[in-house]
């Protein structure tokens, strides 16, 4: 199910751009991209690209997912009924920490290239 959400951070990432263009729409779409793909700043991308680092950033990122969904799972099985709402409520709090870390990796990559 924690793929299942960072597919969906994609693809917002996809409509948004095919919806707004320019850079706004691009920037957006990069955001949506780095929500889905974490380790994406950490292998570099913009700044250095290629397809073999985009593609260990996607199979890193699927690993942290799959681990993150497996551990918030582990959390709400303590109690004694529970539904998606707990589970996403518990994926999220992990999720958020993930995401202000990628955010953050965009950031001082913006401001090591000088565009902030």
């Amino acid at each position: 199910m924690a793929l299942g959400v960072a597919v969906m951070l994609w693809l917002g990432g996809m409509i948004v751009s095919w919806l707004v263009s320019g850079p706004i729409g691009g920037a957006a779409s990069f955001v949506g991209l780095v929500l889905a793909v974490p380790a994406l700043p950490l292998f570099g991308v913009p700044s250095s690209g290629g397809s073999t680092r985009i593609l260990l950033a996607v199979l890193v990122s699927a690993v942290v997912w799959w681990f993150v969904g497996q551990v918030s799972a582990a959390r709400v099985a303590q109690r004694p009924v529970v539904g998606r709402r707990e589970w996403f409520g518990a994926f999220v709090s992990i999720a958020i920490g993930i995401w202000l870390g990628a955010l953050g990796g965009i950031a001082l990559g913006a401001l090591a290239l000088g565009a902030l």
